[in-house]
This record gives C-alpha cells, structure tokens and sequence, in this order.
C-alpha cells in the first residue's frame, strides 16, 4: 500500500490484462482505515470488472441473439397462423 501526504493508494502489478502492467487506485478517504487485504480484494475485483470493451462486445452479442432469436419465433409463429388459416379457410 502507497500512502500519499493526503491519500492513500493501492497499487496493483497483476492486471491481468496485455495492455496495462500496473494499475493505481485511490482508497476513498472514509475506507482508509479498512485492512490491506480487504482493501487489496476490492482492488483486484475492481479491475476484473473494469474490462469493458469485451463486456461491451458480450452484451452486443446478447442483443443481437435475442433479437435473432425474437425474429425467429415471430417468423415460425405467423407461418404456424398461415398455415392455420389456409386450412380452416
């Protein structure tokens, strides 16, 4: 943990990710009297969660199903009362 004169930092090495090899995160000054190791877990989750861009993909990729899949029972079920309606009719 890096103590600054007026705020207290945490440093993390093990991002995780190809781009970046360290990260600093300034611990609010209200949770500065909580332990490094809780400190240093909310860090590390934090940093899992801040890979935004394949979580950006993941829900455009969720839209996209969802509204395929939409468009494919609308499409079965109009055929299904087509098919309905030619033999009633």
């Amino acid at each position: 943990m890096i103590k600054g004169i007026n705020r207290q930092m945490i440093e993390i090495t093990d991002t995780g990710s190809p781009y970046f090899e360290r990260a600093l995160l300034v611990v609010q000054p209200d949770m500065s009297r909580t332990d490094d190791t809780t400190l240093h877990h909310e860090a590390h989750e934090v940093l899992r969660g801040a890979d935004s861009c394949s979580q950006l993909r993941r829900q455009r990729r969720q839209l996209l199903f969802s509204r395929l899949w939409l468009i494919l029972l609308s499409g079965g079920g109009g055929a299904a009362l087509a098919l309905l309606l030619e033999r009633l009719l």
